[in-house]
């Protein structure tokens, strides 16, 4: 069986430079998020790793782990972030192992990784089909550069609207008022981002079975 997929293949920019707690700390958050979402994980070489997802849900699953990451900073220490390559197509199923995992979708992600890993973009997507392969490299473009300016503040806000929370209950649970939060949304770019999934969705639905 051989259905459709997403495959995240991701690394975590400049862990080396991080303290080893600030590290530890980043990678339990990421395996929550994992587990929240209910996707089959895998890390490798400490600050590797690779998802299996559903192809609708891996871009807001890709930007959440960066804005967690992108929480984690203060205005004296850079914040981290993750390189991110997102793979859609085939998977040879089951999937019994992430490192076992097989199908044009793990290629994709893996050899993008790598081509990623030698230029400054964070978040890529690739699909086998070309007619969708376009539209999806502007898509993270466009995803990519709304995420690499964000302050960890904006970060926080982004968090809660990309699960769906309207920006009155952002403001009740970051204890701060609509209007700050609006501010806060407006200056992280919050509809740039937002219409980048938007037309990822409506992407992915033309990806043939």
């Amino acid at each position: 069986m051989e259905p459709n997929k997403a495959v995240l293949t991701a690394d975590i920019v400049n862990s080396t430079l991080m303290e080893s707690k600030d590290l530890n700390d980043l990678i339990l958050l990421i395996r929550s998020e994992f587990k929240k979402e209910r996707v089959l994980f895998d890390f490798y070489r400490g600050d590797s790793f690779h998802a299996l997802a559903g192809m609708e849900q891996a871009l807001s699953l890709a930007l959440k782990l960066r804005v967690v990451a992108r929480q984690m900073g203060t205005p004296e220490n850079k914040s981290p972030d993750i390189r991110i390559a997102i793979g859609l197509g085939k998977v040879n199923e089951p999937v019994k192992s992430m490192a076992m995992g097989k199908g044009e979708a793990f290629v994709l992600s893996g050899r993008e990784l790598d081509l990623i890993g030698k230029s400054t973009t964070h978040l890529s997507i690739r699909c086998s089909e070309q007619k969708i392969d376009t539209g999806m490299e502007a898509v993270a473009l466009l995803a990519d550069m709304v995420l690499k300016d964000v302050s960890p503040k904006q970060a926080e806000v982004l968090a809660e609207l990309l699960v769906g929370a309207t920006q009155m209950e952002v403001a009740l649970k970051l204890r701060k008022s609509q209007s700050t939060v609006n501010e806060i949304a407006k200056a992280a770019n919050w509809t740039m981002l937002e219409k980048a999934i938007q037309i990822y969705r409506k992407l992915v639905l033309y990806i043939e079975d």
